[in-house]
């Protein structure tokens, strides 16, 4: 979780699919392949991000694609156990599925990761993206 809000150009870039742990499923080739790339104009596009949400959709969608608008925001909070929550920044994406519609950064610094956490945060159940560019 990031505690810090990045800098935009440490953001605008291409993160490639690393790992995830929603769901059994292998991950075939197409979506180890999938990535989001977020345009210094404020636009995204995501390419094949498996659909492992558990939707009844995901049968019939394996692949998850689309294009909008990304933000930097605080998609939530972090309690340091001293009473005193940081924020937690992330970017939000427009006309996308609801599950990927508020996506966390990893890291404290540049090159920071992208993080999709399904249901709850304390399951451990996420999909990670690492910067490639």
């Amino acid at each position: 979780m990031t505690t810090e809000q990045p800098k935009r150009e440490d953001i605008v870039g291409v993160y490639q699919f690393k790992e995830q742990t929603i769901s059994e499923i292998p991950i075939d080739k197409r979506g180890v392949k999938a990535t989001i790339t977020l345009k210094p104009d404020g636009t995204y596009q995501a390419q094949d991000i498996p659909n492992v949400f558990g939707a009844a959709a995901a049968e019939n969608h394996k692949y998850i694609s689309a294009k909008g608008t990304w933000k930097i925001e605080t998609i939530g909070s972090v309690d340091t156990g001293l009473g005193h929550p940081k924020p937690n920044w992330g970017i939000t994406l427009t006309s996308i599925d609801e599950s990927l519609t508020n996506i966390g950064f990893t890291g404290s610094e540049a090159p920071y990761g992208l993080i999709v956490t399904f249901d709850d945060p304390d399951l451990g159940m996420v999909m990670l993206f690492k910067k490639i560019r």
